[in-house]
This record gives C-alpha cells, structure tokens and sequence, in this order.
C-alpha cells in the first residue's frame, strides 16, 4: 500500500486528516506508518512526529497532464490545508477542486500567503527580477 492510499485510509476512516491523527494511528506498532516516526520519548516528542506527518502529508504527490494532453505531465500536493473551525485540516486535491467552499478557502489562504510574501520581500530588487524571471520561464 502506498503513502498516499495509507493517508487516505486515515482520510476515509476519520473523515478528516491531521498530523496528530496520523500519529495517532502510527502508534500501533502492526499500522504501515509506524515505522515512519521516531518513538522513542528521549529522541523525539510527540510535537516532533506530528512534524514528521505533517512531512509525510507533503511529500505524497498527483501527477497529472492537461485534458489535452498537450504538454508535460505535472505535479501537485495530494493533500492541502485547509481553515476548518478547529484549525487546519488535510484534504484530498481531488475534494479541494470539486467543492467549491473548500477551493475557496485555499485560494483565499494562497491570496494571504502571496500577499505575506509580497510585503516581506517586496523592497528587494532581486525578488521582482525572480518573479520575472519565473513568469518568463512558464511563458516560454
């Protein structure tokens, strides 16, 4: 079994998914994640393997190509943040672009970060040359 079925079995069962659920489900030693943290206290706390699954979440990716199938295949996150009530929650890509509600909670939150970026780094020359540079790049 895959990374991704793993992180979707917890997605299917929980009906969300979360580094602290993942852990949660790891700690079993018999669970296909266990392996994947570092159980022991003295190593590393429980704050540590959420990192670690909040790693894990990242790493898993879709490849895809255009309906046309014109150019290259690409690659997005399988899995996206998104502002629940109690926090941030992981969700399937495929959930994020089919409901609207929820694609536009993660383009408001990708609004916020550009604009967060922006701010922080708009002064630098280098950093519109880059933004430049890369839109150039995507153009060509």
């Amino acid at each position: 079994m895959s990374l991704r079925d793993q992180l979707q079995s917890i997605y299917d069962q929980r009906g969300q998914l979360t580094p602290s659920l993942i852990v949660d489900e790891a700690r079993d030693a018999s669970h296909p994640l266990h392996s994947r943290f570092e159980w022991n206290d003295g190593v590393a706390g429980e704050k540590y393997r959420q990192q670690q699954a909040h790693e894990l979440i990242r790493s898993v990716k879709v490849v895809y190509r255009e309906a046309d199938e014109s150019g290259p295949a690409k690659s997005v996150r399988a899995y996206h943040a998104v502002r629940r009530e109690h926090g941030h929650v992981y969700e399937p890509v495929e959930t994020v672009v089919s409901d609207d509600f929820t694609r536009r909670l993660v383009l408001a939150d990708m609004a916020r970060e550009w604009q967060t970026l922006k701010r922080r780094y708009q002064d630098f020359e280098e950093f519109t040359e880059m933004i430049r540079e890369d839109l150039n790049d995507e153009a060509a």
